[in-house]
C-alpha cells in the first residue's frame, strides 16, 4: 500500500457547506482582517467575473486556497494574488507549489500581462516559494487608505 499523498489544485466553480467550512478555516491562517468567512461571502466572490478562487486538495481535502483578482487598466491587464493560505497540517508537502503553479497557469490562459503579490517579510517560507517560482522582488512602496476618514478638499 502506498503512502503517497495526492495533491491537486483547481479553480473553484461552486461552493457548498463543506467547502465553505474549509475556506473559513484557512482564511484566519493568513488574514486577521474581516469577520468570519460565510457561505454567502464566498458565493459573492465566486460570482465576480474579476476573481478566481483556486483551491488545493490533498487526498480529497481542501488544504490550500488563493484568490486571483483580475485588474484591467488602460495600459494592461494583470493579476493580483490575495489570501494565499496552506493549512498548517499540510505545510511542507508542496501544496503551495501546486496552488501557485495552477494560479499562474490560469493567469496565462486569461492572457494576463503579469501577476503581482505582496507578502510580509516574516513569511520566509512563502517568500522563498514565490522567488523559486519566478516572482521578482520589486522596490516599491505599498500604501493603504482605510477609508475611515476621507480627507476634505482644500
Amino acid at each position: 500500500m502506498s503512502n503517497v499523498q495526492r495533491i491537486s489544485a483547481r479553480t473553484l466553480d461552486a461552493v457548498d457547506e463543506l467547502t465553505a467550512f474549509a475556506l473559513a478555516t484557512l482564511l484566519p491562517q493568513v488574514s486577521s482582517r474581516g469577520g468570519p468567512l460565510t457561505l454567502s461571502r464566498i458565493e459573492s466572490v465566486l460570482s465576480s467575473p474579476s476573481t478566481r478562487i483556486i483551491v488545493a486538495d490533498l487526498d480529497g481535502r481542501i488544504v490550500g486556497m488563493a484568490l486571483l483578482c483580475i485588474c484591467t487598466t488602460f495600459a494592461e491587464q494583470f493579476g493580483l494574488v490575495e489570501e494565499v493560505a496552506v493549512d498548517e497540517s499540510a505545510r511542507g508537502q508542496h501544496v503551495g507549489v501546486e496552488l501557485m503553479v495552477t494560479l499562474l497557469e490560469i493567469a496565462e490562459q486569461l492572457g494576463l500581462d503579469f501577476v503581482e503579490l505582496t507578502s510580509r517579510p516574516a513569511r520566509e517560507a512563502a517568500n522563498g516559494l514565490y522567488r523559486s517560482l519566478g516572482f521578482e522582488l520589486r522596490q516599491t512602496n505599498v500604501y493603504r487608505h482605510r477609508l475611515l476618514s476621507v480627507p476634505t478638499r482644500r
